[in-house]
């Protein structure tokens, strides 16, 4: 399997990402395809994909969110029909290697499996993650908006931190909460789910297993 960064004049290429990620995820957790496109050739996003046989099978977009020490996996998904082949963690790994030589703590925004339905597919997502050397952000209740104006998502922080880190400050955590809302999704100054999720931030978060 060849894992190689994605470029957007890359047109049948990105077709075929484009397919692999509606197809991977709810439409309240998408991101429009034009967005997507804007970001890349912004340099603020960067497209992985990984190929077995001349064919794209797995998906990774990395975001940068520059101004902190953290890189965003915004996506990472398989191909339907080449689950279960390990191609999710060498992805990952490509990904994590990738953040390391960036010198970033490698973020993720995952499902919170004690929320809404289908809570088997969510803790099997999380194992996943912590499987392949992901820790959780302590106690943070985070809300991902609605990207399709419908419900918003209750979720957790995953993250493979980078020289063993294993503490944040309270003020360090809220500064990166509001980069998020406001760099991927357009949210800043008073919104109710940006401030519920700074009041779940205690002075000192810890970086643990779920």
């Amino acid at each position: 399997m060849e894992i190689t960064k994605i470029e957007l004049d890359q047109k049948e290429t990105l077709d075929e990402v484009f397919k692999i990620y509606q197809n991977s995820f709810p439409a309240n957790e998408r991101q429009t395809l034009e967005t997507l496109k804007i970001r890349l050739k912004e340099n603020k996003e960067v497209l992985f994909a990984a190929k077995f046989q001349n064919e794209i099978v797995g998906i990774g977009f990395l975001f940068d969110l520059l101004g902190s020490d953290f890189l965003l996996l915004d996506y990472l998904a398989v191909k339907e029909n080449h689950r279960g082949k390990q191609i999710g963690e060498q992805l990952f790994e490509f990904l994590k290697s990738y953040s390391k030589r960036h010198n970033k703590h490698l973020l993720m925004e995952v499902d919170d499996p004690e929320f809404g339905e289908d809570k088997t597919s969510k803790l099997k997502r999380t194992a996943f993650y912590q499987k392949n050397g992901a820790l959780w952000l302590k106690d943070i209740k985070y809300i991902l908006p609605a990207l399709d104006g419908s419900e918003h998502t209750e979720q957790i922080l995953l993250l493979v931190p980078q020289n063993f880190k294993r503490e944040f400050s309270g003020e360090e955590i809220k500064s990166l909460v509001k980069l998020l809302y406001s760099e991927l999704y357009g949210i800043s100054g008073k919104n109710s789910n940006l401030n519920l999720i700074l009041e779940s931030v205690k002075d000192k978060v810890f970086v643990t297993q779920f």
